[in-house]
């Protein structure tokens, strides 16, 4: 665990059974958010037990249980899911009534090509997948609107945090000002090393600011913090410190605890990030 990544305001919750993490404004009313870990469902093996990823070589029957399961605990249908596809970029797509169902039991009918979701919509759950990536959870309260971002290293190398935020102002009329944002877990810089040339593109965008960090042992490349690269990007963007929670589990710390894609070395399933407006 890192914990220089602590925010008191991500907490972990239970319902229906299951244990799941949401950030603090998912409390107070107006919105569901939730990432969930990977025990309580009934897939085996490497996917044990539950894996929400569609895409990864599981029994398709086991996902759906577990992500049914999943939903109801959170109040949600997960007929309803609005998933997307996940390629490493920056785009984001604005979701509506119509779009509900897209990848909820077939990830070729996701919506294609991009890594995040808005909508202003009531009753529209976004999902996202997570095997180690930073997951983003974005509320403004007053407009109000939504949106879930799934940040690998590529995405946040090319600020998709700072995306979301504009696409919230310009599509909703979202306040970045009154923005509420969760950076929920991911693999910290306590386990993410990366070689030089990505380090390299990382010093090259943001300087010292980089938070790439040398490590004994590591060669010529070094240790990553992505979830405080996005707070970074997201305080530049206009949203608050104090209004931005960070999630303190490192993914690949915990194999009890989350799936992840580096601890695992192979085969491995998936977390969700799950958001609605009530």
């Amino acid at each position: 665990m890192d914990a220089g990544r602590a925010s008191p305001g991500f907490r972990a919750e239970e319902a229906g059974g299951l244990a799941y993490y949401a950030p603090g404004f998912a409390g107070g009313g107006g919105v569901r958010a939730a990432f969930s870990n990977r025990r309580g469902g009934w897939s085996r093996g490497p996917y044990s037990t539950l894996n929400l990823g569609l895409h990864v070589g599981d029994d398709p029957q086991a996902v759906l249980s577990n992500r049914a399961s999943f939903c109801a605990a959170l109040g949600l249908n997960h007929r309803d899911l609005v998933a997307c596809a996940q390629v490493h970029g920056t785009a984001i797509a604005v979701v509506g009534p119509g779009d509900r169902g897209r990848g909820a039991f077939d990830p070729g009918g996701a919506v294609p090509g991009v890594d995040g979701l808005a909508t202003d919509v009531p009753g529209v759950p976004l999902a996202t997948f997570y095997g180690d990536c930073v997951p983003l959870f974005f509320f403004d309260p007053v407009r109000p609107a939504v949106a879930l971002v799934h940040a690998g290293w590529r995405g946040t190398l090319g600020r998709i945090a700072a995306r979301a935020v504009s696409l919230m102002r310009e599509h909703f009329g979202a306040s970045p000002e009154r923005m509420l944002v969760g950076i929920g877990p991911s693999i910290g810089a306590c386990c993410y090393t990366v070689g030089p040339e990505v380090a390299g593109m990382f010093a090259q965008q943001f300087g010292t600011a980089a938070e790439v960090r040398p490590h004994p042992g590591d060669g010529e490349g070094g240790r990553l913090d992505l979830a405080l690269l996005n707070r970074r990007i997201l305080e530049a963007a206009g949203v608050r410190s104090e209004q931005i929670d960070t999630a303190p589990w490192c993914t690949s710390c915990h194999p009890e605890e989350f799936f992840s894609h580096r601890a695992s070395r192979g085969i491995t399933g998936r977390m969700a990030a799950v958001m609605a407006l009530e």
